[in-house]
């Protein structure tokens, strides 16, 4: 399985997509004009990825500053095709600056819908 890593640009985040280093990370902001078809190879390699059987620790970083509410849509869906994969060991981590209350009831949102991930928040 090949990684990817797409750099940042002005309206879509760098994606860390490693299969060697078992990491997924969303970095920056996320509103591209259409956000399924930016999203559907990532989508595509997180299935793969989680129908493996392999019981490597995964880290998922997400540190999006800014996201739309077509992102927030692929996010739930990321985090489903997660929670109904493979079972692994794993560790989801949600990046927020103390100051933005929007990132952390995104937060409180998606944790309440998927409590079985244990996504930890992480101050920065």
């Amino acid at each position: 399985m090949n990684s990817i890593n797409i750099k940042q640009e002005l309206d879509t985040p760098h994606v860390t997509l490693s299969y060697e280093d078992s990491l997924i990370e969303f970095i920056g902001k996320s509103y591209p004009d259409n956000a399924f078809t930016f999203y559907e190879p990532i989508i595509k390699w997180i299935t793969q990825y989680f129908n493996e059987e392999s019981q490597t620790h995964t880290t998922i970083n997400i540190k999006l500053i800014y996201f739309n509410s077509s992102t927030n849509q692929i996010l739930y869906n990321i985090l489903d095709i997660v929670n109904n994969g493979v079972s692994k060991p794993l560790q989801i981590n949600w990046y927020y600056h103390e100051e933005d209350e929007d990132s952390l009831e995104d937060y409180e949102d998606i944790a309440e819908e998927f409590p079985d991930l244990n996504i930890q928040t992480i101050i920065y």
